[in-house]
């Protein structure tokens, strides 16, 4: 059996219902019942077709017209705010050479005006610095960034994205399993459904992907690198695992759909990763937040410039973001009682002199 990709999968999950897997640390909020916010903004989702320029033009602004979780919240110190976008995509995308990761980039973006965006801004920080090749997973229970039942949580900038299964989008479309159910698109113009296709008897059948937790323990000493077990902390700690399903390293298939007989599409899931976190075509630059890093299906990536230390799609605010929404008395450090979300696990580690304040310099990642 091949293992393709650094990246891996959990377990399955059942329909509506939180699950938390024994085994590992993958969590993901599948009740709807637990979003109770009504959004306080306008709802905007507009499509125009341009035959001429072959692309399909997409205006939202990131205000759901279902309900979501409460912000700020304990893990997530952010409040919604509309933040309208054109979105530019290829009208009949075509499939790349190979994989093209989507670090640093949005996925894509669904009919309820929201971005999908898989990946954070949260890595491995030791007392040896920040480690930016081990990048910590949102559906995660060992980091609170205060996801609501979409598997969703505000940015600084107040805009509103999905990480995970949308589950109060999808009980407002009333997505029961008896039909395909179309719910955007891609970054690189193939569409999104939900985990529900025709298999090959033209039959509705529920989709998982074929992410696994790798055995063993990471390489790390806890200092540089992370050590311990494979717990889906991580986007390393899983591993694409050929033959385990018939969904590919981006989520994707070939298969008929309610608009073709046979078109390639990506699958939202209610297993890790739930969001795909690769792309079959390229993805416009309207979705970008950093270099392209193209994932072959021997492992080996190849990247058009460095990692992204800091996408600015991803979760984590600036330093001076950070200081401004903390520092709540204004004296230009955080005390420990300031310090709120994943900061508040963090605090020890970043308060490098150990006086019980963190300054805009300890909160600098490396070489900034």
């Amino acid at each position: 059996m091949t293992r393709l990709l650094y990246f891996s999968l959990i377990v399955s999950s059942s329909a509506f219902g939180q699950y938390q897997s024994d085994t590992s640390t993958f969590r993901i909020f599948l009740s709807p019942e637990s979003c109770q916010t009504e959004p306080k903004h306008e709802h905007v989702y507009e499509e125009e077709i341009d035959e001429q320029r072959g692309v399909r033009i997409i205006t939202a602004n990131g205000i759901p017209q279902h309900k979501t979780g409460a912000f700020p919240n304990q893990g997530n110190p952010n409040t919604i705010q509309p933040h309208k976008v054109t979105y530019e995509i290829p009208l009949h995308p075509t499939p790349a050479d190979d994989f093209i990761s989507a670090q640093g980039i949005r996925m894509g973006v669904l009919f309820s005006g929201v971005e999908l965006d898989p990946f954070t801004g949260e890595f491995f920080r030791g007392s040896g610095g920040t480690n930016y090749k081990w990048n910590i997973t949102t559906l995660t229970s060992t980091v609170d960034l205060g996801l609501d039942c979409n598997n969703g949580h505000v940015q600084p900038n107040g805009k509103y994205h999905y990480h995970g299964t949308p589950s109060a989008y999808l009980d407002e479309i009333q997505a029961d399993g008896s039909e395909m159910i179309k719910v955007g698109y891609a970054a690189d113009g193939y569409p999104i459904y939900y985990k529900w296709g025709y298999n090959e008897s033209g039959e509705i059948t529920a989709y998982e992907s074929g992410y696994r937790l790798k055995e063993g323990e990471r390489p790390g000493d806890g200092k540089a690198a992370p050590d311990g077990e494979y717990d889906g902390t991580y986007f390393q700690d899983y591993e694409y695992v050929e033959g385990t399903s018939e969904l590919d390293p981006c989520n994707g298939r070939f298969g008929k759909t309610l608009e073709s007989d046979n078109e390639y599409y990506y699958v939202i899931t209610d297993n890790f990763p739930s969001t795909p976190i690769c792309f079959k075509g390229g993805p416009s630059e309207d979705f970008k937040n950093g270099p392209l890093t193209v994932v072959g299906m021997n492992g080996r990536q190849n990247t058009s410039g460095p990692p992204p230390r800091m996408p600015r799609g991803g979760d984590r605010p600036d330093p001076k973001e950070l200081m401004k929404m903390m520092d709540t008395n204004g004296d230009g450090k955080i005390e420990r009682s300031e310090a709120r979300g994943p900061l508040q696990n963090d605090f020890d580690r970043v308060d490098q002199n150990k006086d019980g304040f963190l300054t805009l310099e300890e909160l600098k990642p490396p070489g900034r």
